[in-house]
This record gives structure tokens, C-alpha cells and sequence, in this order.
């Protein structure tokens, strides 16, 4: 059987899969799962300085705190986690992938960013000075 002619159940031969673009998916997702984790453990070490807010005369917001703190740890690992399996399973159907991963990196980060902004509007100027 050469590669032009069908396999036996009559479905249409397979491209070969592009090496490429496997590399490229796979050197973006390494650079997905450190950039998650780095934001991960930003944002834990980040609750340090909302340690003010404990004082209930601080005057913060704690659930725009709570909410922004959720958002900004959970959201880049799920945004990853979505991205990587969707590139690979784009690659696995000899379909261009590293694009998804490609995007994946600055919504992750964008997330972060939203969190750490919503986290930051529930803090009043005066417990930050």
C-alpha cells in the first residue's frame, strides 16, 4: 500500500504530522506551565500585601479582595490548562496548533492582571500609603 491510496476502510490517507509546528506547540506549552506557575505563586506571595485589610478599620472591600484574588489565581492555570489541550488536540488532527498556545500566553497574563486590578480596587489608597 503506497501513502496516496486508502486504507483498507476506505478513509483518506493521513498527511504526515508537521514536526515543526509539534516542536513549537510543545516549546509554547513548557512556557505556558512556568508562566502559570510563576503567577501562581505571585499571587500567593501577593496576599502578603494585602495583610492590612486584616484591621477592620482599613476600610476594605474583602470581597472585591477575595474575588480579585481568586481571579488572578485560578483564572492563568485554566486558561492554560484549556489552551494546551486544545493545541494538542489541533496538532493530533495534523491541524496548525501553536497558534492556540501562542494566544494563550497573553490572555493568561491579561487575567492575572484583572484580578490584580479587581484585588487593588477593593483596597483604599490610604491602607496602601
Amino acid at each position: 500500500m503506497t501513502e496516496a491510496e486508502p486504507d483498507w476502510y476506505g478513509a483518506e490517507p493521513q498527511t504526515p504530522p508537521r514536526t515543526w509546528d509539534f516542536v513549537l506547540t510543545l516549546a509554547l506549552t513548557v512556557l505556558m506551565l512556568v508562566l502559570a506557575g510563576v503567577l501562581f505563586f505571585s499571587t500567593l506571595s501577593g496576599g502578603i500585601f494585602n495583610a492590612a485589610c486584616s484591621n477592620d478599620s482599613a476600610g476594605c472591600t474583602t470581597d472585591l479582595v477575595g474575588i480579585g484574588h481568586q481571579i488572578s489565581l485560578w483564572t492563568p492555570g485554566v486558561i492554560a490548562l484549556v489552551t494546551i489541550v486544545w493545541s494538542f488536540v489541533r496538532v493530533l488532527r495534523r491541524k496548525v496548533g501553536f497558534w492556540v498556545a501562542l494566544i494563550g500566553l497573553p490572555l493568561m497574563f491579561g487575567a492575572f492582571l484583572l484580578g490584580r486590578f479587581i484585588t487593588d480596587l477593593g483596597i483604599p489608597d490610604t491602607v496602601v500609603q
